[in-house]
């Protein structure tokens, strides 16, 4: 594909399958490594997915006040690292878009990109602190928009542990990140710092509960997780408003480094897309559409 199309269209909140997107699927007969993203609007992810995609352009940015991404975009390319494998990019509408007024949709398009993906990204500014917590709530709705089916059961899964074998793996990116890795004086790394966010806060008040919620949500769903921070890209904001255009020797060299990072982990290790029962998925729609459904 030279460039993303629209894989599902978001119209009057309603989320279509668009029937370019079904012809582009249908005619993969490889493996597929589906990464999706997701995130607060102008958080950077449609830059790093650009970036996946080995491309300045590609997926739209925003630099003004106004959400870009609507529905969910695709980006199918040859994927650089595994021969005769197809690597699918999946771009999500912003969450958290005051245009929209409706949190339920942010929900499904956070569903959505957890069942379509294998490697399942999200995207925040700043830390991880308790308002990254707070902003990742969709993640304790997982069991009340998704019911999941096997194929060799007629029976709905209804306990949650057993989401667990076909969700993704959970990556953590943050951007503008300014703070020193460091916890109580010592150097950690930033899975450490990752897991070291996701600790239950000791106490047992509704308060305290409702905060441990969405870190009690990862750690269940997501067994593997990994972070990655980024500096922020420039110091000139003008830079920064026209980022998908500025030559690699204009950006912080850390940031250079961390990106390239990032891309050669999601390279070599996001997996080939499966169903349960290990069997390669080369048509994502009718992995959607048949091995599991939003309710």
């Amino acid at each position: 594909m030279p460039g993303p199309a629209c894989l599902l269209e978001n119209t009057e909140r309603k989320l279509m399958v668009t029937q370019e997107a079904l012809k582009i699927l249908s005619a993969i007969t490889q493996p597929v490594v589906v990464v999706a993203i997701v995130g607060l609007y102008h958080t950077g992810k449609s830059y790093l997915m650009n970036k996946l995609a080995g491309k300045k352009k590609g997926f739209s940015l925003g630099s003004t006040v106004q959400s870009h991404s609507k529905g969910i975009w695709m980006w199918c390319i040859p994927h650089p690292k595994k021969p005769n494998h197809t690597l699918v990019l999946l771009d999500t509408e912003d969450l958290g878009d005051v245009a929209k007024g409706d949190n339920q949709n942010d929900s499904w398009i956070f569903a959505l990109a957890i069942l379509l993906s294998n490697t399942f990204i999200y995207n925040s500014m700043g830390a991880i602190n308790q308002q990254a917590m707070d902003q990742l709530h969709y993640v304790t709705e997982l069991t009340e928009l998704i019911r999941a089916k096997s194929s060799s059961r007629s029976a709905e899964v209804e306990d949650s542990t057993e989401f667990v074998s076909f969700f993704p793996d959970f990556v953590w990116t943050v951007q503008d990140f300014t703070l020193e890795l460091e916890i109580e004086g010592s150097p950690v790394t930033e899975d450490e710092y990752l897991e070291d966010a996701l600790k239950l806060i000791p106490g047992g008040t509704p308060k305290i509960q409702n905060s441990n919620l969405s870190r009690e949500c990862i750690r269940h769903f997501f067994p593997k997780r990994k972070c990655f921070v980024f500096d922020q890209p420039a110091n000139d904001n003008n830079l920064l408003h026209q980022i998908e255009g500025v030559p690699g020797e204009k950006l912080r060299c850390n940031f250079q480094v961390k990106l390239e990072k990032f891309c050669s982990y999601l390279f070599n290790h996001a997996k080939t897309k499966t169903l349960r029962e290990e069997i390669v998925i080369t048509d994502i729609v009718s992995h959607l559409c048949h091995k599991a459904y939003l309710c």
